[in-house]
């Protein structure tokens, strides 16, 4: 009979037989209850994609029942009588499906009951997906176990996050993991990268362009019921900014060019490293902006505040990255952890990501022990050192050293990327990876 069982609670022996019986005949696989007691009892041994509640019982209210039930997976629709209505409201609110004022119709109560079983089986999907997407975030701390329950309560509402952190946490992994768990998922999730655009290029780039020859349809119209993930907001011009607050207030906005109005139906999810209360108070961030992008708020700690998670992410992307390679997951060291353990990744879990590859790049599928790992950074270097260096120039090399070979690791070794970061010409970085010897962080194109 699959979904088609039900819990009948009803103190009234008379009505609860009745409603037996005619759910029988419908079909349903039906058991009951006369008291909160046996209720608590059954919905603990038993799961029932249905529970048909009256409200007052002779040992309690009927709405406790609500705190054994696992609502995602079960509807509860709550019989009441008349002058309880507000009381039987108030189930609705804390994740009751429905509720009928008695005397009922059964015919009424048929109906609710078909409605609720084919969101139910609508929902099966989305339980699948719940599972899926948060099996994607790794880790043992409490920061990420809270965030397990928090995400699908934010994902579901239909409200603009502003998530917050330093560089490297994973801020757009999470704003694409609310993306994938919102009702917005089977439409397009649209990224835009602020400080990689001129501001003309950036404004059609969002709003799309009318102009002749430079004809564009822009992030807001291609991601149409769906998201748009402002990277880096505070790299916004502010002229854009206030065109899009003016967009989220009025829900339309005009191409550049001018032309027909468009709707606005994306939600935004904006991510930054920086503090846009105090920029805004130095006039450096639109208010209004700011207030309409915040409806949400989100910060990510850094990985030095949530040690739990960094050998659970090791193991990950180890195992990642040698699927990937073809190759034996290598056995790490206890010294590696432990090393990895006291270590404060300056750049987060995008430091930690790109050191896992390496490791796995460099393995020959067995263990790996700290000897090996002589790209790794040296606890002890870096600026702490430089005072104890009396020649400005001496210093200044350290630093564009450290500085480098902490770039390298941090874009795995790829020059062109390390070059674009830091805004300097490709032929001086190699001249100064030459210079210092660190030829070792360079990515090795064959492998």
């Amino acid at each position: 009979m699959g979904l088609k069982k039900v819990l009948l609670v009803e103190d009234e022996i008379p009505t609860l037989e009745n409603l037996k019986a005619l759910f029988e005949l419908e079909g349903y696989a039906v058991d009951t209850a006369p008291d909160l007691k046996t209720a608590k009892e059954k919905v603990s041994k038993h799961y029932y994609p249905l529970v048909v509640l009256d409200l007052f019982l002779p040992d309690g209210n009927g709405m406790e029942l609500l705190d054994y039930l696992n609502l995602q997976r079960s509807k509860v629709i709550i019989l009441t009588a008349h002058g309880t209505v507000e009381t039987a409201v108030q189930a609705v609110r804390r994740g009751a499906f429905d509720f009928l004022q008695k005397p009922i119709s059964f015919k009424n109560l048929k109906q609710l009951c078909q409605k609720a079983l084919q969101e139910l089986n609508a929902q099966k999907g989305d339980i699948e997906v719940l599972e899926n997407v948060l099996g994607e975030l790794v880790g043992e701390s409490s920061f990420i176990r809270e965030l397990k329950k928090k995400l699908p309560k934010i994902a579901a509402e239909n409200k603009n996050v502003l998530i917050r952190g330093e560089e490297g946490v994973g801020k757009t992994f999470i704003a694409e993991l609310i993306h994938k768990l919102s009702p917005r998922r089977d439409f397009e999730l649209v990224k835009i990268l602020p400080k990689e655009k001129g501001e003309f290029e950036l404004e059609m780039e969002i709003f799309g362009s009318t102009l002749p020859g430079k004809e564009k349809i822009g992030a807001l119209e291609k991601a149409e019921g769906g998201t748009v993930i402002l990277s880096k907001v505070e790299n916004l011009p502010l002229s854009i900014q206030r065109k899009l607050a003016e967009a989220i207030k009025n829900r339309y906005y005009t191409p550049v060019g001018g032309g027909i109005k468009k709707f606005l139906n994306v939600r935004f999810i904006s991510t930054t490293e920086k503090n846009l209360y105090e920029m805004a108070q130095e006039n450096k961030f639109d208010a209004d902006f700011l207030m309409r992008i915040n409806e949400i708020e989100l910060e990510i700690p850094p990985l030095r505040e949530r040690k739990e998670d960094i050998v659970p992410l090791m193991e990950h992307f180890l195992e990642e990255f040698s699927q990937r390679e073809g190759k034996k997951k290598p056995i790490l060291t206890e010294d590696i952890k432990e090393y990895f353990l006291s270590y404060d990744f300056p750049v987060n879990v995008k430091e930690l990501k790109n050191l896992m590859e390496r490791i796995v790049l460099m393995s020959n599928d067995g263990v790996v022990n700290m000897e090996q790992l002589n790209f790794m950074p040296q606890r002890g270097e870096g600026e702490e050192t430089l005072f104890d260096i009396s020649s400005w120039r001496e210093a200044k090399k350290k630093f564009e050293k450290e500085y480098l070979k902490r770039k390298l690791i941090e874009f795995n070794g790829d020059i062109k990327q390390v070059a674009k970061s830091i805004n300097l010409d490709i032929s001086n970085v190699y001249r100064k990876i030459r210079e210092y010897n660190l030829e070792k962080y360079v990515k090795n194109r064959s492998s």
